[in-house]
């Protein structure tokens, strides 16, 4: 984490102390930490990179090929570039923008988590209605995918099947009413459905309802 760094680099904060010298911090960290200690970095006359390692420890090497993504100062990225290559083949150099592998991580982490809290409210409501787990866990093989969405809304293409097939953000949004409906049905906990059918009802609300269910990014944008 950057707090980690930060302690490691207890002169930073004052002038002229990392002159000459790149720091590339590699922990766990948000956009605006990341920013914040690139800021003490500069400060004290170094250069900044801040960067994710997109697999677990035990991957890591120079055979790996996972992403190992990397921003900041440009001019430090030399210096550094053959440390990088030691963690990971598959560097990914994102520029200037010092808080790119710090939101791209936290994009995907946030994929995740979703995911997970979805797929636990799934198997919350089969075990509910007495179904076996084992063909829900079949039936999600065939699910949808994110990547798909999110180049939609990387093209600005929200129109029904402009880029790819499926249902309308209205269709969905009917299904996020009816698992709520469920929950409430069932006496299950309904935290996760009653705050997916609020979400979908807001982006229907808003007239977005016939586009693609990429469009709830709308509604997040407000």
């Amino acid at each position: 984490t950057c707090a980690s760094a930060e302690a490691a680099l207890v002169t930073a904060p004052h002038h002229g102390v990392l002159a000459g010298r790149t720091i590339v911090q590699l922990g766990t960290t948000t956009p605006a930490e990341a920013r914040d200690f690139a800021s003490k970095v500069r400060t004290a006359g170094g250069a900044a990179l801040d960067g994710a390692i997109m697999c677990y420890p035990e991957s890591v090497g120079p055979s790996n090929e996972a992403p190992l993504l990397v921003g900041g100062d440009v001019d430090g990225l030399d210096a550094a570039r053959p440390f990088l290559t030691q963690i990971s083949a598959n560097l990914i150099e994102l520029g200037d923008n010092v808080a790119a592998a710090a939101a791209l991580d936290l994009g995907l982490l946030t994929t995740s988590i979703a995911l997970y809290a979805g797929t636990a409210h799934a198997a919350r409501l089969c075990e509910a209605e007495g179904v076996n787990l084992d063909l829900l866990a079949r039936l999600c093989m065939h699910g949808p995918r994110a990547s798909e969405r999110i180049e939609i809304v990387a093209s600005d293409a929200f129109a029904l099947n402009s880029l790819y097939g499926g249902g309308s953000l209205a269709v969905w949004a009917d299904v996020a009413k009816n698992v709520h409906q469920h929950a409430i049905d069932a006496k299950i906990n309904e935290d996760l459905p009653k705050f997916l059918a609020t979400l979908y009802g807001r982006a229907v609300d808003a007239g977005l309802g016939g586009e693609d269910v990429a469009a709830l990014i709308k509604v997040l944008r407000k």
